[in-house]
Parts: C-alpha cells; sequence; structure tokens
C-alpha cells in the first residue's frame, strides 16, 4: 500500500486541504448524518432509470448454465493480506508477543515523527526520560536512574540492554501493554537478568495505576541468567481497553503493565522480555486469529507485505530469535524484532491451513545506510532455496538447522511491490529498468531466471500496474503493463497489481463534482461502491492484452483491494467496517468470479485478520472480525470449503442503473452500470447452483427477479442475506459498535423455492448482500449454514474451552469435525463419472438416489 496514504483522510490544521475528515470523529457526528437522511437533506438524486424521473428500482438477473467455464473458481479469490504495519498486525495479533521494544532498541518518541507513536497508548501518556528507551517508562523517583548499554543477550549488533541502577531505593521499568484477558488469564514471561547488589527483580502484571495482579520474583546473580516464569491473573481486572481508527470501540481486551522493579542498592541489568499469552498455538500465534482464518476459510496469507517487502532481508528473520537483529520499520515506522521469519509465517500457513505467497523485495540499490535491506537476485535465490531446497544444498541445510529438514515446497513467488510508486522503497518510473534492468538497477528477469534456476516448479508474478491508476506521479499504467509484456513476458507466470479506491481527495474538487452532475455524498458513495464493475472489465482488457502478447496460462493476482476514500466532514463515509463497504467487497469479489479465468488470487487489505484491538490512530481501519467485510468475505468462502469445486456461469444484469462518472483519477466514465450486481457458480457435475447478490443503490430497496432456468424450477433456496440495521433512508453508513455481536447488519438465513418459472424475487435492502445456494432437491432442501458472520468471540470463558478454537498443537478442536470428516467421506466416495452436460432428465434420476450428498458443492 502506498505510504503517502497513511495521512489519507486526515483534514490538514486548517481543516481544508486534501484530507477530509478525520475517520476517528465520524462517529461523533453520525447523529447529525442520520438526522440528514431521516429528513432528505443528503442531496443527490438517483439515475435510476435514466429518465431524470424517480421510479420503483427493479433489476434482473439472468443465468446461463450452459455457458459456463471450464477452468474452476479459484479458492484463492480469499486471501489475506497482514504486514508488519507495527500496530498489532502482527506482534500480538499474528505472533503472540505484548511487549514491544523487547530487547531495548535505542529510541526515542517526538511530535515531529512522521509514523506517530505506533503505540497502544497517546505518547502523552508515556513518561519519557533519558535512559530509558520508548515505550518503556521508568518506575521509581529519588535514587533511581537509568542508562542504557551496548552489549545484553539478543540483538546485540542493534540493540542495548537496560540498567537500573539504585541508591537505596526502590526503582524499574514498566510498559502500558493491552492482554486477551477475555481469553486466557495466564501469560508466560521470559527475560534475561543480572546485576549487583540486589537480591531480587520483582516482575508483575499491573494495573495501570500500579496495582500489583500477579508477580514472582526473579534472583539476580553476576552473570546473565534466563527467566522463564507463568504470571497467572486471578481475574480479568484490567480496564477494558478502549480503542478504534475510525470510532472510540469497547473490545474485549483489559489494559494492564508490566513492571519489572529491585530495591536496595546496586544495579540490575535486564535485556530480551517476552510476553506471550499461554494458550498461543505452538507457543507463538495468537489462537483467535488462527481460528479466525480457518473458520472463514481464508486460504492464503500475502507477507511478507506490502510496502514492508521493499525493505525486508530475509535473512533478518531466520535462525534463532536472540540472534536476530531489530530493524526500524522503513515502511511504516516502528520497531521490527524479526520474530515473525520465514519459518514463522510458514508455520503458520500450516496451522491455519493457508497456501503461502511470499513476495521479494526489489530494492537492488539501497544506499549505505540501509545497505542491510539490499536484495539482490542471488539472495532472492537463496530465499527459494530456502524453502524449497533439499538438505543437500546449502540453504537448504540452513533450513534444517532452524529446525525444518523436510522443504516447504513454496510455489507462489512474486519479485517487487507497487515498484511503479514513489512511496516504494527502490522504486522506479521506468517500466524497461523494472522488467529487464537498466546500467543502475537488475531487473525482473534476472530475479525470476535467478529464482527458477533453484527450483523450476514455482510461479513467479511480476508486479503490474491496475489499468486504472491514471494520477500524477506515477507511470501510465498502459505503458508500464505492456513493457512489462514485451521484455519479460516469457519469464512471468502473472501479474500481481493493486486496486485502491481513494476518491477525490481535494473537497473543492468534490464540490466541482458535486455541481458538475447534480450530485452529492451519497452519488459520490455510489459511484465508488459500484466501481467494481469497472474493474471487471479492466481485468478482462488485461487479460486480452495478456493473450495478444503470446503468454499462456496467463494468471492475475489482486494482491491488495479496498475501498477507503475522502469524504467531506460529517459525510458518511463507505468503508470496509460500513454495509456499503460491504457491498463493495461483494462486487469486487463478483468480478474476480466473473473474470475467474485468469484472477485466481486476491487479497483485500486490513480485511479482519488477526484478533487484537487497532492502534490509537487514524488507521487502519479497525480489525473487528464482525464488520461487514469480514462477514461478506465469510459468506463467499464459506462456499469453498473442503475444496469444493465451482465453474462460474454466464450471467446478465439487466435493469434500473446508473451512470458513473469520471470521479478522481481511478474511476473512468461508465455508462449504464446496474444499482443491483451479481455472479453465479454451479458445482463441477452441473448440479447445485451459488449466485451472489448486493444492491448498491444506498437510497432504497431494489426489487431483484433472479432467473435460474427451467432446470432449477421448483428447487429449494437457501437464501442468507447480509442485511443494515439501520431503517433510515438514504442508508446511514454505521460503523460497528461491539466485538460481541454485529451491530451495523444482521445475517438472515431462510428456505424458499424456486417458481415454477424458473424465477426467484427478492427484495434487497440498500447495500445488502445476499447468496442464494440452490441445491437439486433431493427430497429435503440442502443449506450451507454458514452465514459468514464470526462468532469466534461468542463462546464460553476462559475457564471452559471453546467451541471450534484452536488447540496449542494447531489443531481445530471442533465438535463438528468428525462430522464435517465424514460427509467429505461420502464426497469422495460418490465419485465424479457424470458429465456437465448430461440431460436434466438424467440429472434428477440421479438426484433421487444421492441424498446423502454434500450440500457444500463439493462435487
Amino acid at each position: 500500500m502506498p505510504r503517502d496514504r497513511e495521512l489519507r483522510g486526515r483534514a490538514d490544521s486548517s481543516g481544508t486541504g486534501t484530507g477530509g475528515l478525520s475517520r476517528r470523529v465520524f462517529l461523533g457526528l453520525q447523529s447529525a448524518v442520520l438526522a440528514g437522511a431521516a429528513t432528505g437533506t443528503v442531496v443527490g438524486e438517483p439515475q435510476s432509470d435514466g429518465s431524470g424521473t424517480d421510479s420503483a428500482v427493479s433489476n434482473t438477473v439472468s443465468l446461463d448454465v450452459d455457458d459456463r467455464t471450464d477452468e474452476a473458481v479459484s479458492d484463492g479469490l480469499f486471501g489475506r493480506l497482514c504486514e508488519s504495519y507495527d500496530s498489532g498486525t502482527i506482534y500480538p495479533g499474528v505472533y503472540s508477543e505484548h511487549v514491544k521494544n523487547p530487547s531495548f532498541y535505542p529510541r526515542t518518541y517526538s511530535e515531529d515523527d512522521f509514523f506517530g507513536p505506533r503505540t497502544f497508548y497517546p505518547a502523552s501518556e508515556i513518561e519519557q526520560v533519558d535512559g530509558v528507551p520508548f515505550p518503556w517508562e521508568p518506575v521509581g523517583g529519588t535514587g533511581a536512574s537509568f542508562e542504557q548499554r551496548e552489549g545484553g543477550v539478543a540483538a546485540v549488533e542493534t540493540t542495548n540492554y537496560q540498567r537500573v541502577a539504585l541508591d537505596g531505593a526502590r526503582g524499574g521499568i514498566s510498559q502500558k501493554i493491552v492482554l486477551p484477558d477475555f481469553r486466557t488469564l495466564g501469560y508466560d514471561l521470559s527475560v534475561s537478568v543480572r546485576g549487583e547488589g540486589c537480591e531480587t527483580v520483582r516482575a508483575a502484571l499491573t494495573t495501570l495505576d500500579g496495582e500489583e495482579l500477579a508477580a514472582t520474583d526473579l534472583p539476580v546473580t553476576g552473570e546473565w541468567t534466563r527467566h522463564e516464569v507463568t504470571l497467572e491473573l486471578a481475574e480479568a481486572a484490567g480496564e477494558q481497553y478502549i480503542a478504534g481508527a475510525i470510532a472510540d470501540v469497547d473490545t474485549p481486551y483489559g489494559k494492564y503493565a508490566v513492571e519489572f522493579t529491585a530495591e536496595g542498592s546496586g544495579h540490575v541489568d535486564l535485556d530480551w522480555v517476552n510476553l506471550a499469552a499461554d494458550d498461543a498455538v505452538r507457543g507463538k500465534f495468537n489462537p483467535s486469529t488462527v481460528a479466525l482464518m480457518r473458520e472463514q476459510n481464508s486460504t492464503w496469507l500475502k507477507w511478507p507485505g506490502g510496502n514492508f517487502t521493499s525493505q525486508y532481508n530475509w535473512r533478518d528473520g531466520v535462525g534463532p530469535l536472540d540472534e536476530r537483529p531489530v530493524r526500524f520499520n522503513h515502511a511504516w515506522g516502528g520497531l521490527e524484532p524479526n520474530y515473525f521469519g520465514t519459518d514463522e509465517y510458514l508455520e503458520l500457513c500450516e496451522v491455519a491451513d493457508l497456501t503461502p505467497r511470499i513476495t521479494v523485495g526489489w530494492w537492488d540499490n539501497p544506499p549505505g545506510w540501509a545497505a542491510e535491506r539490499q536484495i539482490l537476485p542471488e539472495d532472492a535465490a537463496d530465499w527459494v532455496e530456502y524453502c524449497n531446497g533439499s538438505t543437500d544444498t546449502e540453504m537448504g541445510r540452513l533450513r534444517a538447522e532452524n529446525g525444518h529438514p523436510a522443504p516447504y515446497d513454496v510455489t507462489h513467488w512474486e519479485v517487487g511491490n507497487e515498484v511503479w510508486g514513489p512511496w516504494q522503497r527502490g522504486s522506479t518510473q521506468d517500466p524497461s529498468e523494472y522488467a529487464s534492468g537498466s546500467d543502475e538497477r537488475i531487473g525482473f528477469v534476472e530475479y525470476a531466471d535467478a529464482m527458477r534456476a533453484v527450483d523450476d516448479d514455482i510461479l513467479v508474478y511480476a508486479d503490474a500496474m491496475d489499468p486504472g491508476y491514471e494520477e500524477a506521479n506515477t507511470p501510465d499504467p498502459a505503458t508500464w503493463n505492456d513493457t512489462v509484456f514485451a521484455e519479460a513476458g516469457d519469464h512471468l507466470d502473472g501479474f500481481d497489481l493493486h486496486r485502491y479506491n481513494w476518491g477525490i481527495e481535494s473537497q473543492d474538487a468534490r464540490d466541482a463534482w458535486y455541481d458538475e452532475h447534480d450530485a452529492g455524498p451519497i452519488d459520490y458513495n455510489e459511484v465508488l461502491v459500484m466501481f467494481p464493475t469497472q474493474f471487471g472489465e479492466l481485468m478482462a482488457e488485461l487479460s486480452e492484452k495478456a493473450d495478444d502478447a503470446g503468454i499462456d496460462d496467463f494468471r492475475i493476482n489482486v494482491g491488495e483491494y479496498g475501498l477507503f476514500p475522502s469524504v467531506d466532514d460529517g459525510a458518511p463515509y463507505p468503508g470496509p467496517e460500513t454495509m456499503p463497504g460491504g457491498a463493495y467487497i461483494a462486487g469486487m469479489l463478483n468480478a474476480f468470479v466473473r473474470q475467474s479465468e485468469t484472477v485466481k488470487e486476491a487479497s483485500q487489505t486490513w480485511v479482519p485478520v488477526r484478533m487484537f484491538p487497532p492502534i490509537n490512530e487514524d488507521f487502519p481501519p479497525d480489525p473487528n472480525p464482525l464488520a461487514p467485510a469480514g462477514s461478506v468475505f465469510g459468506l463467499y468462502s464459506a462456499l469453498f470449503e473442503d475444496d469444493a469445486e465451482w465453474h462460474a456461469v454466464d450471467v446478465e444484469l439487466d435493469g434500473n442503473s446508473r451512470t458513473i462518472p469520471d470521479t478522481g483519477p481511478r474511476i473512468r466514465p461508465m455508462e449504464d452500470v446496474p444499482y443491483v450486481d451479481a455472479a453465479g457458480m454451479q458445482n463441477r457435475r452441473g448440479r447445485e447452483l451459488a449466485v451472489f447478490l448486493t444492491n448498491r443503490n444506498l437510497r432504497t430497496n431494489s426489487e431483484v427477479t433472479v432467473e435460474l432456468g427451467d432446470r432449477y424450477a421448483g428447487r429449494s433456496v437457501e437464501v442468507v442475506a447480509l442485511r443494515p440495521t439501520a431503517e433510515e433512508r438514504p442508508l446511514p453508513h454505521l460503523f460497528p459498535e461491539s466485538w460481541d455481536e454485529p451491530t451495523n447488519h444482521t445475517a438472515e438465513q431462510t428456505t424458499t423455492t424456486v417458481g415454477e418459472d424458473g424465477t426467484l424475487t427478492l427484495d434487497l435492502d440498500p447495500a445488502a448482500v445476499v447468496r442464494l445456494y440452490v441445491d437439486n432437491d433431493r427430497g429435503q432442501p440442502d443449506t450451507v449454514g454458514d452465514d459468514g458472520v464470526w462468532r469466534g468471540l461468542d463462546a464460553a470463558p476462559y475457564s471452559e474451552p471453546h467451541v471450534g478454537t484452536i488447540g496449542e498443537d494447531g489443531d481445530e478442536e471442533d465438535e463438528g469435525e468428525a462430522e464435517d470428516d465424514e460427509r467429505e467421506d461420502e464426497n469422495e466416495d460418490e465419485g465424479g463419472d457424470d458429465e456437465d452436460g448430461e440431460d436434466e432428465d438424467e440429472s434428477e434420476a440421479e438426484d433421487d438416489g444421492d441424498e446423502d450428498e454434500s450440500a457444500s458443492g463439493d462435487d
């Protein structure tokens, strides 16, 4: 993601500028927006039928099940991006480390820091003194002094250790932290200690006021000693953590501090502090995150980024943890301890059932201050060998020494991340320089050749541009892509590209847009939410270019996408936390399904991916798994559980529509875009049918007639509808207000029957997203059952086992697992001899004898 987008959505000091409204104050203005919506004062009329007059909104969705793709829809459409923003995304959102700056990197913080404090508490609440690195704080007053010293026991080349000197006093250090006390009360603490003149160090978890909740005394000797203890809270006593990037929301997490103190005269030295929840999977991974990804059928995790990729050297993240260097995060700020490296990432893929996908940074010419970040083709090749080489190879032996003799067999690789963007480390504006190199730079071709020389079975993707990215300070996307095709086409397996909809950044430009199109904020949001229709056409055009360039089996990975627009002060914000944002995600997934012969992977940026509270800043969006973006993700991905095979069928859309005008640098004019968007899939043997629908009209419901055809006349249909809870119109864009249950949307599951004419009529709320599952009627209706909403927190407290959670060994502990296995075995026993072209009578006759067939579409 572009680094300069960090400030997007904020106003400058004058309140004008290009930033718009800070997302954190939206909730405070929501009441005014609701009042305006209810009284009709949010301007802009729908272009419902193209005539300029109002009419009831209706749309028709027609499916042709005889026109379907040869290739299956890829379950790779359900990837997630999670890079090290240092905002809890990795530590402890994925990797269970609850302490920041664990090895005492000599860090300070000032208000001029571009990246912000990168802490879970405002910098104003963190006391800073000389000799104590941020965000650690001093404990004690007169008689206690603090010093950072070189050396220590961990990351000694890049960090210091902490000395606390005492003169007849009590003193030490502490750090404000956030703990998942709703889930567990036990926390495994590790710390290295030595000293002189003090007999013990008191290690404790306390309230923010210093009240001791759990503690133990660690003996002090003259030599470094590693102590590993468990601190057990008696109860969840921490003050509830309230935070949010878009609104202040109560989270299930508690506020605490970890504290180390000593008394007397002398000194104590501290280094390498680690604090992990005692329920961490394999002692490393956040169990809520693992459960979330498994239960919502995530299929892959983009790593190590993102912008983080361009300044990441994979060697920093392998080997013993205490030998890994701590680096400043030059992409997003804060510190990277490198605990979550290649082996940990691939272990997470194993326990969360994810396909690994690694992006190699393209920064072969860093300046001297960043020399250790350099990635050359031989470094990329070594990374491939580390992951895939046998123990007969140098890197394979290193992997074995690090505890994993067997190759990981990572097949998906990319070279470069947004290398055409000026915000990126090592960027270039010259597509030829990236594709084939220059006198100063080494191009993609040399990287790909070096990587394939190690393993010729891997897929290597080049860094492309979204064809719709027509904005200042970036190359022309057509020129970029055409050049990469021409100069590197024989060396690539596909393109990785990103799509962000930022909207119109300047308030003056938005005002001009309103005037030109006789529109208002709701029209603006409708255009943004309806853009995915255009994106599907852009992907089709790109696929045609690949075909013209003679590239066989071309693949597209939409490696990052999301809607994060600038809006007016007080205007509705259609981000992923809202139902309009959910409708945008549905539209993108529909486009991917329709273009599934080339769009093979996709990863929504900041889809709820890690169960930890957001940093107290304006970005990224809250990782609340109950946000509509997460529920929509789960609604679609549920059909791909157990490796179900689906094929896209032709869908035609008709009815009320609106024109999309030129809207900022990334949305082109487009005529007659239907309000209702849809995609359809049929299972492998041509029986069950799935249809996804979303209403992008934000003012009114749409009556939708779905024409399924005679083959499905009289069949039963499971209808799962994600609907907004708000009844006001135009639709207010409510944010989640809870981590316990959805507050801005509901999931409704019903069963109905297709009419004898092969049609089904539904009423869709504004921004509603609906999944239809049409079964083959084997005497009783089948259902998918999963409505997409994650209920991982709706479980028993820590004193009782959670249903469907992840055990410490990474295995899912689910009472329904045996039943699912039995159903899957029945599917395998059933075989797959039917031809897609069998006539309806034969299909129905066979249906009568297949009452045990899986409802998941695993055909």
